[in-house]
């Protein structure tokens, strides 16, 4: 009879623990609240219009397409790098997709969970063109902006270390501040993630021929989004859409298919058959997977058209690549 007793509380616990905090509060609303970057072109972007765009955006929308059956049932707050878990964690947002490096730290220390990750990139060195010959050196005993709160802080203490340079961090808030500060003159470089650098070279800085970004890489900088640790079922959720994200881009499941799926494509089909058998688990209305392809296509759509070839980076795939073809990015089975 005990054993039975705790077998009740047990089962009874996890349930409750499924009840889905997150999920009732963003039916009972209509909203999916997503914490984005302030500025971070390629990422979260509001143009003049207060239009979003940016592969953070976009995973944010499939959220919403998800849980909601609409993927522009989304707000945007944006937040400095340093705001980004209090607002997580005093749930003012409901998941983080601004741009934040997965690491066990941040892990542990504020009890939340890491998705898979959206992108992968490095840190790297944005200097001005003419001390390109001395590379990374020209840097010696040089102010580097840097975001504050942000991994690249100790990052650039590890380089000094292993280097033997001398660097004078000076943090900013923002990216645009601290680009402002390298034009003015008051920095002599600037470090973060190489994207972040591409984004500030692109369209922050007035003449991108005067500086150069350093081609060396100083880290990993696994790109995830996060969500906190008290609620599995909403966990579960926010990485089941990234699965199908990365799954139908490898079973050629795309935006214009969407609509009218190919009969010969058995793997797309076994994807929705399979996704749509979770629904009741995950907490949506089946179709949630075939929704979120029809409004922000596949992983490889969104990362063509914010970062690649159909955006002003052109980045090649690289590290980004699906596992098949070389890359990092894979789909959990379902």
């Amino acid at each position: 009879m005990r054993h039975v007793l705790v077998l009740f509380l047990i089962l009874g616990t996890a349930s409750a623990g499924l009840a889905g905090e997150t999920l009732e509060r963003v039916k009972r609303i209509g909203v999916v609240r997503c914490g984005v970057a302030d500025w971070m072109p390629g990422f979260a972007l509001r143009d003049g219009n207060g239009a979003w765009t940016g592969i953070d955006v976009d995973f944010c929308r499939a959220v919403a397409a998800a849980a909601l059956k609409d993927p522009d049932k989304v707000s945007f707050l944006p937040l400095v790098s340093r705001a980004r878990f209090p607002a997580l964690l005093s749930k003012e947002v409901d998941i983080l997709a601004r741009n934040t490096t997965w690491t066990i730290g941040r892990a542990a220390s504020f009890g939340v969970v890491f998705l898979e990750p959206l992108f992968f990139t490095s840190q790297a060195f944005m200097i001005r063109a003419e001390d390109a010959a001395h590379g990374l050196a020209a840097l010696d005993h040089a102010r580097v902006a840097v975001i504050q709160g942000a991994t690249h802080e100790r990052n650039l203490e590890d380089v000094a270390e292993k280097t033997g340079l001398t660097f004078e961090p000076v943090p900013f808030t923002s990216w645009e501040k601290a680009l402002e500060a390298l034009a003015r003159g008051e920095c002599r470089g600037a470090t973060g993630d190489r994207i972040t650098l591409m984004a500030g070279r692109l369209y922050a800085l007035d003449d991108p021929t005067r500086y150069v970004i350093l081609p060396e890489v100083h880290s990993k900088e696994p790109i995830s989004p996060v969500v906190r640790f008290d609620d599995p079922q909403w966990a579960n959720l926010a990485q089941a859409v990234r699965a199908v994200l990365m799954a139908a881009e490898e079973y050629g499941f795309t935006r214009a298919s969407a609509a009218g799926l190919d009969p010969d494509n058995v793997d797309a089909r076994l994807l929705l058959e399979r996704t749509d058998a979770l629904s009741r688990q995950l907490g949506v209305e089946p179709g949630w997977a075939a929704r979120i392809i029809a409004a922000v296509g596949n992983y490889g759509e969104m990362f063509e058209r914010n970062l690649g070839a159909g955006s002003p980076f052109g980045l090649p795939r690289g590290f980004n690549s699906l596992w098949k073809n070389g890359g990092l990015m894979w789909a959990q089975p379902f």
